[in-house]
């Protein structure tokens, strides 16, 4: 782990966030048919035998295409943390921050909310539950929380989770999962297309890197 004996100078979000990533190389109706249809797969062994297949394995930096975004994920680092966002976590933890670029293939904008966990999480790390959505999401370029990706504008995004200090450290390796969801209706005019819970589509693992408390100019 790093350590934590000498003060470290802090940047701004946008240098400090930048030279860190350089640095390192209608829903009644469908439950209804579901329903039907679950009960009648049963009935003929359909889901006694059908098999369960694996999420695949993409290479980190290779673009993962879903019905909603295209995700591109390329590092994962641990930070002590963004005082200029107001990300100080706990004593005695840090943060783990996973950078990916977005885009947006619908015809509307989506916003991307913390405590969500419909496009991208971790794995492989103690003390984060598989389920765990990041407790935010960042605008790389600007440092903003409000996330909203317009259709066909490809932005970054840090998305961070805070960690117990000892649970990982630099060179180990973790799991990021890459979500989508299916649209299974168009939806009403008034909320747009419906979507069906987000399911694990591939996955990449990464090694990490560490800055400590930012990086200097």
């Amino acid at each position: 782990m790093t350590n934590r004996g000498t003060p470290r100078e802090r940047l701004s979000w946008r240098a400090g966030s930048r030279r860190l990533f350089d640095k390192l190389p209608t829903p009644w109706l469908i439950s209804g048919i579901t329903a039907v249809l679950l009960a009648f797969s049963a009935v003929f062994g359909g889901l006694d035998d059908a098999p369960v297949q694996a999420a695949p394995v993409i290479e980190p930096g290779a673009t993962h295409v879903g019905a909603e975004l295209t995700v591109t994920v390329s590092e994962a680092l641990l930070i002590d943390a963004f005082p200029e966002q107001l990300l100080v976590p706990e004593e005695g933890n840090r943060l783990l921050v996973v950078r990916a670029v977005v885009e947006n293939t619908t015809t509307g904008p989506l916003r991307l909310a913390a405590g969500a966990a419909d496009s991208l999480r971790v794995g492989r790390v103690p003390g984060v539950p598989g389920a765990t959505p990041p407790y935010r999401i960042l605008v790389i370029d600007d440092g903003s929380g409000e996330v909203a990706v317009q259709p066909g504008v490809p932005v970054e995004l840090a998305f961070i989770w805070e960690v117990a200090g000892d649970a990982v450290a630099e060179g180990d390796s973790i799991q990021v999962q890459l979500l989508d969801r299916v649209k299974i209706s168009e939806g009403e005019l008034t909320y747009g297309g419906l979507y069906d819970d987000p399911v694990v589509t591939a996955t990449l693992d990464l090694p990490l890197g560490d800055v400590g408390a930012g990086v200097s100019e």
